[in-house]
């Protein structure tokens, strides 16, 4: 971190300078440690606002993809032009334009990371998140170890490539979820991991985790896929109610319905404006 480097330099220069005036150890040690935290601030704040605006940039491009899309559906909806999945295909290639954009655009953040605390960190766990939408899990799969697991989401989708590739870590990762996400916020985890349990047979230990998941939370689709597993009615099993934030996870078809402005615009992954990431 070449900041943190630059910072600790001036900040020994800063206590060798001092040496002329001050005879205490401790006071110009003191000095060298204050102008050392300032300059690693500083700079550290400096190029985080470059950060923060290329993001704003890459925001930019997500809600004119938005836009894109919901025009695509309009004109769908006024003037049939063709089926509900042409309709759905023709706005996934809208969106994955748009995302592939961002990603491009978010290679030029590659300077600042030998500035900006971790940035490379920041940046990565947003690009995991947009190829994630686009279905790019190659890509995922590398970018996971260097991500930031700062909310639910984020760590449900790397839960769920654990699964597709029968990694042994699925169930620590699980158990480490619901300890730093608690309650309410570890609804999504909950439901994600005991629908892996029941695709994988194990019907006793799914019940075990939504009997956890139904004393620890107040969710409605928790204690709707408890009772149906206690009564043994496993086909009725279902994390619908968990909303577009069980669907980004691509492992159920949303319903078939006409899509609505407003479902587009509570697509966890679409950009909210005056949102603060960095």
């Amino acid at each position: 971190m070449l900041s943190l480097l630059i910072s600790l330099i001036i900040g020994t220069l800063a206590s060798v300078i001092s040496t002329i005036w001050l005879t205490s150890q401790g006071w110009i040690i003191t000095i060298g440690s204050l102008v050392f935290i300032v300059g690693a601030v500083l700079m550290n704040r400096f190029f985080g606002k470059k950060l923060a605006k290329l993001v704003e940039e890459v925001q930019g491009l997500l809600g004119e993809s938005q836009q894109n899309a919901v025009r695509v559906m309009n004109r769908f909806q006024s003037k049939p032009m063709g089926s509900q999945k042409l309709m759905q295909t023709q706005i996934e290639k809208v969106v994955e334009k748009g995302v592939l954009e961002a990603l491009e655009l978010m290679e030029n953040a590659k300077p600042l990371y030998n500035w900006s605390l971790l940035s490379e960190r920041q940046v990565n766990t947003l690009k995991m998140q947009l190829n994630f939408q686009i279905k790019r899990f190659d890509e995922v799969d590398r970018l996971i170890p260097s991500v930031l697991v700062l909310e639910p989401l984020i760590l449900a989708m790397k839960m769920t490539r654990q699964y597709h590739l029968n990694s042994p870590d699925l169930e620590k990762t699980f158990k480490k979820g619901v300890k730093k996400f608690k309650y309410e916020k570890a609804i999504l985890i909950y439901g994600l991991y005991s629908w892996i349990l029941v695709k994988r047979k194990e019907i006793d230990k799914a019940l075990e985790v939504l009997t956890e998941a139904k004393e620890k939370t107040d969710d409605e689709t928790i204690k709707r896929n408890w009772q149906n597993v206690a009564n043994n009615k496993i086909h009725l099993f279902s994390n619908a109610g968990l909303g577009e934030q069980w669907y980004t996870l691509h492992l159920d078809k949303p319903p078939k319905q006409k899509a609505s402005k407003g479902q587009m615009k509570s697509n966890p992954l679409m950009p909210k404006r005056n949102r603060k990431q960095f």
